[in-house]
């Protein structure tokens, strides 16, 4: 029995001191030396411009649209879509490539007879180029089969290929673009 108390008192000490002795709180530093303070920045919105040309054009006649550049700097990677009118325009070819690495198999033909032509380019030696304003990039050639007095925009568009533009410091850009237009005047001689 004297030891049943002796175990009771000791446990009884143990439970008044566990809630008696709490160390006091740790005083926390404003300003802790041991964690780096982080500045986020956001990186200014840059842009590339594509500006397609305004061309006019005798019904049944070859026509082609020149894509121009503007803010061609480092640029590593782009892919997007072009959109026309396929009542007005009849595709035949992409020709005069302006950049290292741009050929046909950089365009997706496969759905021009719905007026559209899907673009993928991306530098090989992966480090980017720079263009002067006004560059030309590559031109696209119909067949004008609309009627006299009937015209199409050309368009660059991220349907149904996704808009996506990176430089070589892995920014992702925003597209601007100046669209173009056919208009068809006339019949071909």
């Amino acid at each position: 029995m004297k030891n049943f108390r002796y175990h009771l008192l000791l446990l009884f000490i143990v439970v008044v001191s566990a809630f008696s002795f709490v160390p006091p709180p740790h005083k926390i530093p404003e300003r802790n030396q041991f964690i780096p303070t982080v500045v986020y920045e956001i990186p200014p919105v840059t842009a590339l411009t594509l500006i397609a040309s305004v061309v006019v054009a005798a019904k049944g006649e070859t026509v082609c649209v020149e894509v121009k550049t503007k803010d061609f700097e480092q640029i590593l990677s782009m892919q997007y879509s072009m959109n026309w009118d396929a009542k007005v325009l009849k595709f035949k070819e992409v020709r005069s490539f302006g950049l290292a690495g741009m050929g046909l198999q950089s365009f997706g033909a496969h759905l021009v007879q719905n007026g559209t032509l899907t673009f993928s380019w991306y530098d090989p030696g992966l480090r980017g180029f720079s263009k002067p304003d006004g560059h030309k990039l590559y031109e696209v050639c119909f067949e004008a089969v609309g009627s006299p007095g009937s015209k199409t925009r050309f368009e660059f568009s991220g349907k149904p290929t996704s808009v996506e533009i990176a430089n070589s410091s892995g920014i992702f850009l925003d597209l601007r673009t100046e669209s173009g237009e056919v208009r068809i005047e006339g019949v071909k001689n």
